[in-house]
């Protein structure tokens, strides 16, 4: 059994700890819209689950390319959660950088914000043998290759929470956490 005292581990207890304090707010139509941590954690664990069922290894590497949104957080935690790595890429990065960043990182599963982001990744996809997936936050791109952030969560259904569970708790204090 992994250690219990890893950001994994602190974000399962916010839910339970915490789980009708407000863990993030995101503003719709002008009025800000408040999420528990129970169901942030909830959230995170889907993604997790649909993670593992792209084949995310533990130690297996992510990336995740766009600005701070609900998605991002979730994408970073479930990585985490699952033993995988997450790696955080600029913006404004060209497409070159986007390559040298996903190929050297290891990444096999990508997060992009949008149809601008995803357009970076698509010009150097043939350099990329190892990226798996593709999974957009927001809509509006016609790629066969990228998952729309739903049919990334849908993936989930194959995943027990038992799954999840046996990899948070493989988790050790010295496992890497993030790459920067």
């Amino acid at each position: 059994m992994g250690a219990t005292d890893t950001i994994p581990h602190r974000l399962l207890r916010q839910a339970v700890d915490r789980p009708s304090s407000i863990a993030y707010a995101t503003k719709v139509d002008g009025a800000w819209q408040p999420t528990t941590w129970r169901v942030y954690v909830d959230q995170v664990r889907t993604a997790a689950r649909a993670m593992i069922a792209l084949g995310v290894p533990r130690g297996g590497k992510v990336a995740i390319l766009g600005f701070n949104r609900p998605e991002w957080a979730i994408f970073d935690h479930a990585a985490m959660m699952v033993g995988g790595v997450p790696a955080g890429i600029y913006t404004t990065c060209s497409a070159d950088e986007v390559q040298y960043i996903v190929h050297h990182s290891e990444s096999v599963l990508l997060l992009v914000e949008d149809a601008a982001q995803l357009a970076k990744v698509t010009a150097k996809r043939d350099e990329l043998p190892g990226l798996g997936h593709v999974v957009r936050m927001k809509g509006g791109m016609t790629a066969s290759d990228a998952l729309s952030w739903e049919d990334f969560l849908a993936k989930a259904a194959n995943v027990t929470d038992r799954d999840l569970d046996e990899r948070v708790d493989a988790i050790e204090q010295a496992d890497l956490a993030t790459l920067i």
